[in-house]
């Protein structure tokens, strides 16, 4: 029975979970069987993060815009920590007790009914709405139709930015769960002419996952 994991929403909720969660995830990457690249991304991602929040919290620099450029960030580093514990944390039984605990892992009580894994892929689409932002739209590649199959809960997106594609989704340190109340990535202006390369799949509400599609890609803008 697959656990589950709640990663805060809000700002400074947020920033207290990852104070404790992210440091777990260095020092125990080895014990835990983190991919190196994955942690490489997230040592970065929490680096810019600390900077914003320094910002907010300095008394000369603090202000609406400084907020708002931690909040706009916050998805970024929420969905790298979500990437992380879904892929390696949630269900190893490895991870201690205490490390739940500050993971925020819960183990489901009862019985749930199994759903076989997804046997279709997506057929991925990027749209524009705003700068430095990518929305998507799927295909289910068995149906044709936009929508999900059922009992698949949302699809994840395993991405990397660079100049060149990557030789396969191993190469993609990068992740985002895509279901209707997160369905874009967000990107930094340093990265722009850059293109964000992406694999998807589905992933069902019992944590069974599908095939990876094709890879897809998007320059940022």
């Amino acid at each position: 029975m697959k656990n589950s994991v709640n990663v805060p929403t809000k700002p400074v909720e947020f920033d207290v979970y990852q104070k404790s969660a992210e440091p777990i995830m260095e020092a125990k990457a080895t014990a835990y069987a983190i991919l190196p690249a994955a942690i490489t991304a997230i040592i970065l991602i929490k680096a810019k993060w600390d900077g914003l929040v320094a910002i907010c919290d300095s008394g000369n620099t603090k202000g609406p815009g400084a907020t708002a450029n931690r909040n706009k960030y916050l998805p970024t580093y929420r969905n790298a920590i979500l990437s992380i514990l879904n892929l390696y944390l949630v269900d190893n039984d490895n991870v201690t007790a205490a490390d739940k605990l500050a993971f925020n892992i819960h183990t489901p009580s009862g019985s749930k009914t199994s759903i076989p894994a997804p046997t279709s892929t997506v057929h991925g689409i990027v749209s524009y709405m705003e700068p430095l932002a990518q929305y998507f739209d799927f295909v289910d590649t068995v149906s044709g139709k936009k929508g999900k199959p059922a009992g698949v809960a949302f699809v994840e997106l395993r991405y990397v930015v660079s100049t060149v594609p990557p030789a396969s989704v191993d190469d993609c340190p990068l992740s985002i769960f895509v279901c209707r109340s997160n369905i874009k990535a967000l990107f930094v202006s340093s990265e722009v002419g850059k293109k964000a390369y992406y694999f998807g799949r589905y992933i069902n509400r019992n944590g069974k996952v599908g095939p990876w599609c094709a890879m897809f890609s998007a320059t940022i803008i």
